[in-house]
């Protein structure tokens, strides 16, 4: 598939892609009426957008909820090596986000564990031997008020007491 940006969309498109990403469980009526076009119109721009992959679905929860812990590992690459150890990364369930950066860190990712011992084992035994890997820091999420470009219920509760 061809790397398709918002950009590439027509105005319909990009216009259900917006509201989707504020509310994904909006209907196809809602989604018509919102934007002033046929339902019709609706339904099919939505089926093409997610059969050619152009958009996905995909539940993003809290990750203050529910047990376990997310972490952001920095980690710091021998130069040639920085797609195979990031396609190595991207092949674990449990890592959520790879990045290539720029800056101090070579990539980025997002693991969520159910505990601080799976991650110290992950690194150790899984990940030291990995040729290209030069170094990793560990950073812990301790509270999230934005997740996925939705605020959290620890950011929402904040806001009504102040």
């Amino acid at each position: 598939m061809l790397s398709v940006t918002l950009e590439d969309f027509d105005d319909t498109e990009r216009a259900i892609a917006d509201r989707l990403r504020v509310d994904g469980r909006m209907s196809t009526v809602q989604l018509a009426n919102e934007i002033g076009v046929a339902e019709a119109t609706v339904r099919r721009k939505l089926q093409n957008l997610l059969s050619d992959e152009s958009i996905h679905v995909q539940l993003v929860s809290d990750p203050m909820r529910g047990s376990g812990i997310t972490a952001i590992v920095g980690f710091t690459i021998e130069r040639l090596q920085v797609d195979e150890v990031a396609q190595r990364l991207a092949t674990y369930n449990f890592v959520e986000s790879v990045y290539v950066m720029t800056g101090p860190y070579h990539l980025i990712a997002e693991i969520r564990v159910p505990s601080t011992d799976h991650l110290f084992k992950f690194l150790m035994d899984e990940l030291r031997p990995v040729e290209g890997i030069k170094n990793t820091e560990s950073y812990f999420i301790g509270r999230v008020y934005k997740h996925h470009g939705r605020l959290t219920a620890v950011a929402r509760a904040e806001a009504k007491s102040q």
